[in-house]
């Protein structure tokens, strides 16, 4: 297995003093731009879509996940999840502007435990480092104005913004970071449909290293449609969800080594050519106009989820700790403190959604609460149109 991540008690301090500047990265959005009234997320805060999910897991599964977490015998009732799509800028904008598309999964072990799966729609990641990471958060957040509509020029000036923002973030790291983020944005860019395939980063499962990756069961995605208005992959989204359930094939793709599977040089993609499917995600469908479908939609707005949920054993004796790379404990603990700041739902509020894909009349009526002050306070707040918990 490829070396775990064992920072020593000043690595980790530096670590979460890393993280800790995320929260300042939220108070720039908020600063700059008009349309967030409070802190939101640092990143994927424009919501796409969202809805219930299935999971189905495969007959036969490697042995480093079977019977692990989520992962139960062949069998099994499909299990209850949520899923949210997103656009990755941390404010409100245009679907037309270069971005990144993000899928949120979550679902619950039988222990109680969360699982989520935080991916995005390019193999690779966009920087090396934790570091340069959170240099790219904060030329994002010095990147963000108040004008979210269309067209090549507030595209140019939205990269030309975010271009100064790195070099002042990221020194001489800022033309390499540049390249990989233009890169990746572009895929959205040409874009028609946010149904495409998803990555993640690296996990541990019984001291395997790997990652997975979501692949649609029709290969939809074309290229964006010369008409494309401001929330054309909303819209896309939410007619493919209305007219039937949108499957997703999910794919374990264990390490082999540095030059096929790289986790020092992140940013390439991993190879897959001994990927091993594992289950099937499924939004089943769901009518945009009832009720349960947007409580839900509202429900993956305000819950958090977090890379740093996920089951690395199932001994008893395994003591919680950092997840088992820099990387992915960086996020883990950013993560964290973006919830924080902006009072993510706790998540005792809709632990019994995980059981049941029912929202009770107490989790109803606090997300409408939630709802009802975003939108009069003019927060970015997705909107789900005329809503009453009752």
């Amino acid at each position: 297995m490829a070396q775990r991540y064992s920072p020593t008690p000043d690595e980790r301090r530096a670590l979460e003093q890393l993280a800790e500047e995320v929260a300042g990265v939220q108070q720039t959005l908020v600063d700059n731009h008009p349309k967030l009234t409070q802190p939101d997320r640092g990143a994927h805060q424009p919501q796409v879509g969202a809805g219930k999910l299935l999971l189905s897991v495969s007959d036969h599964l490697p042995p480093e996940l079977d019977g692990l977490g989520i992962f139960q015998p062949a069998g099994s009732a499909p299990r209850i999840g949520i899923g949210r799509l997103s656009n990755g800028l941390g404010c409100p904008h245009a679907e037309t502007e270069a971005d990144f598309l993000g899928l949120m999964v979550a679902f619950r072990a039988p222990d109680g435990r969360r699982v989520d799966f935080i991916t995005i729609n390019d193999a690779g990641a966009p920087t090396d480092t934790p570091k340069e990471f959170v240099a790219l958060l904060k030329a994002t957040a010095d990147a963000a104005v108040g004008n979210d509509g269309a067209g090549l020029v507030n595209m140019l000036g939205s990269q030309a913004r975010l271009l100064t923002g790195l070099a002042r973030h990221a020194g001489l790291r800022a033309p390499a970071i540049a390249t990989q983020v233009i890169r990746q944005t572009g895929r959205t860019l040409r874009s028609s449909t946010a149904y495409q395939q998803y990555w993640t980063g690296v996990v541990c499962a019984r001291d395997v290293v790997g990652k997975f990756t979501f692949v649609p069961l029709h290969d939809v995605n074309e290229h964006r449609p010369s008409q494309a208005g401001d929330r054309y992959l909303t819209e896309d989204w939410t007619r493919r969800h209305a007219a039937g359930a949108l499957e997703f094939r999910l794919y374990w793709i264990p390490f082999l080594d540095e030059d096929r599977t790289p986790l020092t040089d992140l940013t390439r993609g991993w190879a897959e050519g001994h990927r091993a499917r594992v289950g099937t995600v499924t939004f089943p469908a769901a009518d945009p106009e009832a009720m349960e479908t947007k409580l839900v939609a509202l429900l993956a707005t305000e819950m958090g989820a977090n890379q740093g949920n996920w089951i690395e054993d199932d001994r008893d004796d395994m003591a919680p700790g950092l997840p088992a790379t820099e990387y992915t404990a960086a996020r883990f603990l950013a993560y964290r403190v973006s919830q924080r700041m902006r009072n993510a739902l706790p998540e005792a509020q809709y632990a019994s959604f995980f059981k049941t894909g029912v929202i009770e009349p107490a989790l109803a009526a606090e997300l409408w609460r939630r709802y009802q002050q975003k939108r009069a306070a003019g927060h970015g707040a997705p909107d789900v149109g005329a809503l009453s918990p009752t």
